[in-house]
């Protein structure tokens, strides 16, 4: 009787716990663009104000992600106060407004830390150890397009507040980094402008014109049920092919093996790369070798424009993308 009633529980646990996480997904109404969703593509900022009732809800495995970082949060300030500093301002709240004075964004920070008499904002970030490895530098940041975001949102905390400085504070669930942000007034001023134009859109109820697909941008997009479903109703081909389907699926399988192998590929390289280590042997099964050359390139950049004109040539660039619908 013990082994039903043990597969009973399990099985009670884990539909429990699937209804819980369900429980807690849920759309937000969204009067502005969010500090912390600057999204790279303008027609996403604008649908997700205009349109947030709509945006494709997440599944629980993301929501479990979600829990996880802040109960990971919750642990990275107990540890920060073991330590001596306290975190306070938890959650403080900043407007960004256009020059008319109105909000077009608005966002929070996860908190301050005092020291020397002076409260430093710090965002506190989990994330996945294999994402984790690859951070290394204020610079890696620009690696993805969700760790780009957080330097847009730190960027607007620090303008709107008038903030010389601040940091990120990552951990994988065991380790942490940490990295000092500066206000860089030309990125803010970049940002602003997106802002600007994208309100203006939002109170026309107008949209931006649909950016070149972008496997990393598009295919996780929760609003591409709009916005790719317009492409697909524009005279589309449709094609009858079982082979042919079960190789996508197969692909879309492999693809995140393909995305984990590029990041781990990229780690283990890149302490070679940067020492120019010319060969070298991990245990009894791996050679790693480094060959650095010099080749002559053409900088095309400090050509004048005229010079340019004279060897340009229209080419036909035909590029193929797959989206699972």
């Amino acid at each position: 009787m013990s082994l039903e009633i043990a597969e009973k529980l399990v099985d009670e646990i884990v539909s429990k716990r699937k209804a819980h996480l369900q429980s807690k997904i849920q759309r937000f109404p969204a009067n502005n663009f969010r500090a912390s969703n600057i999204h790279e593509c303008d027609r996403h900022m604008v649908y997700s104000v205009v349109n947030w009732k709509e945006q494709s809800l997440y599944d629980v495995g993301l929501q479990a992600i979600f829990d996880a970082g802040n109960k990971e949060e919750k642990n990275v300030k107990l540890t920060l106060l073991e330590l001596g500093y306290e975190t306070i301002e938890a959650q403080t709240a900043f407007e960004i407004p256009n020059r008319k004075g109105e909000v077009m964004c608005r966002g929070h920070i996860d908190g301050k830390i005092v020291k020397d008499g002076e409260a430093i904002p710090v965002e506190i970030k989990s994330m996945d150890p294999n994402i984790f490895r690859t951070i290394n530098s204020i610079d890696d940041f620009q690696k993805k397009p969700h760790l780009r975001k957080y330097l847009r949102q730190m960027q607007m905390y620090l303008y709107g507040n008038n903030e010389e400085a601040g940091f990120f504070l990552i951990s994988n669930f065991r380790e942490h980094k940490l990295f000092v942000v500066t206000l860089d007034y030309g990125e803010c001023e970049f940002i602003l402008k997106r802002l600007e134009r994208n309100w203006e859109m939002v109170k026309k109820k107008e949209y931006p014109d649909r950016i070149e697909y972008n496997e990393k941008l598009c295919s996780r997009c929760n609003f591409k049920h709009i916005c790719l479903q317009e492409v697909k109703n524009e005279g589309t081909k449709m094609i009858d092919n079982k082979e042919l389907e079960e190789r996508l699926e197969r692909r879309e399988e492999l693809k995140e093996y393909v995305s984990e192998y590029k990041s781990l590929d990229e780690e283990v390289k890149a302490p070679f790369k940067l020492k120019k280590i010319p060969l070298a042997f991990v245990g009894d099964s791996w050679q790693i070798a480094t060959k650095v050359r010099t080749d002559e390139k053409l900088d095309t950049k400090a050509l004048p424009d005229d010079i340019k004109k004279q060897y340009s040539k229209d080419v036909e660039v035909v590029t193929t993308t797959i989206l699972k619908l």
